[in-house]
């Protein structure tokens, strides 16, 4: 029984080298967390489509130092995401996945990824606006 194990942490926890991988289908508050490539193929659309959720959370911290403060803003930001997520699932999992796979080859360099890149977004724009 490892230190890992004995935490609840996945098997791939152990190897931080490990790709956790997965559809993105699988993302959410009941699935898994998104890989790091994912959340830098998803950044920019993040950023724009939860800029309301993420400007009252830095707000509220921003007034007060309590943990617990913000549990409401801090839910409201990771409702936005995760519903992004979904969204990008049921949309653009093509493009999405390419976008992701290329940051993951490319050791999360987004300057290597800008096709794939402007192929999800303006797929996904397209399709969601």
């Amino acid at each position: 029984s490892s230190q890992e194990e004995s935490r609840g942490l996945p098997s791939s926890a152990k190897d931080p080298m490990v790709n956790v991988g997965g559809s993105v289908s699988e993302v959410g508050p009941s699935g898994r967390p998104p890989s790091s490539q994912e959340l830098y193929a998803a950044g920019r659309v993040i950023g724009y489509k939860c800029f309301d959720q993420n400007y009252d959370f830095m707000k509220c911290k921003a007034k007060d130092d309590n943990p617990t403060a913000c549990v409401s803003e801090g839910d409201a930001v990771h409702g936005c995401v995760y519903g992004l997520f979904k969204q990008i699932s049921s949309t653009t999992k093509k493009e999405f996945d390419a976008l992701a796979k290329c940051l993951d080859n490319e050791d999360l360099q987004p300057h290597m990824c800008k096709a794939k890149q402007a192929a999800f977004e303006s797929t996904f724009y397209a399709k969601t606006s």
